[in-house]
């Protein structure tokens, strides 16, 4: 009986040190190395916490180091950039509805004089990524597109393109807006 009293704490204590060791790597992989650059020009080298959800976020986490123990804050009003290994994401202001004026992170997709961004949204019914795009020319608004008003946006925000009648033929599809956004910035710069 005591035999089995010291396996049984002895798969205890296993299985604990197995937990406790998934839960420190889970921790540890929820920061990634970035820069975030700031409105006052500022550069920071950081580990920042949770770049998969940080859309719908007002304010970033991050540390100097990863072996740092307190997390350090800075508003998404702040911040003009972050910058990972993966994704480049611009903050900027939403222009419409009950969120308007507030700052979000945007992950840009084409840079250029038309720029195209992608911001996911996880819904939490069938946990599942849903982009959605959003486009911005100089001098304009951040807008984003639908299915049921992206060639108007197309059409308003590339006005000045030699040849607007691709629009047409355009589907709502982020591959096709993609290749019209880099088409535009490549006619726009000849």
């Amino acid at each position: 009986m005591e035999e089995k009293m010291k396996y049984r704490l002895i798969k205890i204590q296993l299985l604990f040190c197995l937990v406790m060791g998934l839960s420190v790597a889970s921790r540890a992989q929820a920061y990634e190395p970035a820069f975030i650059i700031s409105v006052y020009g500022d550069t920071i080298r950081c580990q920042l916490r949770n770049i998969k959800f940080i859309n719908g976020k007002t304010e970033y986490r991050y540390k100097k180091d990863i072996a740092d123990k307190k997390d350090l804050f800075i508003n998404a009003n702040d911040v003009l950039w972050i910058i990972t290994a993966k994704d480049t994401f611009e903050c900027l202001a939403t222009d419409k509805g009950l969120y308007k004026g507030q700052v979000y992170a945007y992950r840009l997709v084409v840079n250029g004089r038309l720029r195209l961004y992608r911001q996911d949204r996880y819904l939490k019914i069938a946990s599942e990524v849903t982009p959605f795009l959003f486009i911005k020319k100089e001098g304009m608004v951040l807008q984003e597109l639908s299915e049921l008003d992206y060639k108007k946006y197309l059409t308003t925000y590339t006005a000045d393109a030699p040849d607007k009648g691709k629009i047409e033929y355009i589907l709502f599809k982020e591959e096709d807006i993609e290749r019209f956004v880099k088409d535009y910035n490549e006619r726009y710069q000849k």
